[in-house]
């Protein structure tokens, strides 16, 4: 008797690259943008994926955690990688693997410094998440004053971006709660960067906020779901597409 064939998941390469263009082609000339790759690239395979829109030409990277990231430059991924969700257990692998940690509290902001210091970087690029209503992680505007005496301190960090996050750019009834999010973003950002002697890159949209808040796009973005073919509206999700088949056998 022959043996069944298996349960496949299929990715398609083309439908990544045809989600990637169009997102690309909202954008403009000089916006750089950042690839979710995390939690297995949405279900698929991150490391294909990662190396397929690396050749396409993305900027950066986003994972959750440090393992992704190390599994990234396994693989040959040299792209900066951003780690959202840095433990600080996992800080020296962060600066071994050149990864790009996202610091949204106190604590990780002090621990990071410390590691960086005992490790005897200079600035160490990193990036410093505000809360601005999805209040999940980040820091407030009224904590501005506590990073900028934190970071004055030291030069073995140097911020690469202040970036934040869209709770509903998705949901077009909650305007009015996505243009405050982004008016505070922008006032916060501006008050940190004005106590630093750069400027750090800017990003806040997500999928949705590109399709529908072109004048928050800053200096990145970041897509997640779009790039794996949902743009969460019917109309946007005629314009990509699923980039994953589930096929097998029913007998």
């Amino acid at each position: 008797m022959a043996k069944a064939q298996e349960t496949v998941l299929e990715i398609d390469l083309n439908a990544l690259a045809h989600n990637f263009k169009y997102l690309k082609s909202k954008l403009k000339s000089k916006t750089k943008f950042l690839a979710v790759v995390k939690a297995f690239a949405y279900g698929s395979d991150a490391e294909k994926i990662a190396l397929h829109l690396q050749d396409l030409g993305v900027d950066y990277f986003a994972v959750a955690y440090t393992s992704e990231g190390v599994a990234l430059r396994d693989v040959g991924i040299t792209k900066p990688i951003l780690v959202l969700h840095p433990q600080p257990i996992n800080f020296k692998t962060v600066i071994n693997r050149c990864l790009e940690p996202s610091l949204y509290s106190a604590r990780v902001l002090r621990r990071f410094i410390e590691c960086a210091e005992e490790e005897k970087q200079t600035n160490y690029p990193v990036h410093i998440k505000f809360n601005t209503g999805l209040n999940r992680l980040g820091f407030w505007e009224n904590d501005i004053d506590f990073i900028h005496a934190q970071l004055k301190e030291t030069n073995t960090v140097k911020v690469a971006s202040l970036f934040s996050h869209l709770a509903a750019s998705e949901d077009l009834q909650e305007k009015e709660f996505t243009n405050t999010q982004i008016s505070n973003f922008i006032n916060s950002s501006k008050k940190l960067a004005s106590f630093l002697s750069h400027e750090p890159l800017l990003h806040l949209c997500n999928t949705s906020g590109i399709l529908n808040y072109p004048k928050a796009h800053l200096d990145m973005v970041r897509s997640g779901i779009g790039l794996y073919g949902f743009g969460n509206s019917v109309k946007e999700n005629d314009n990509l597409k699923p980039i994953a088949s589930l096929k097998s056998v029913i007998y």
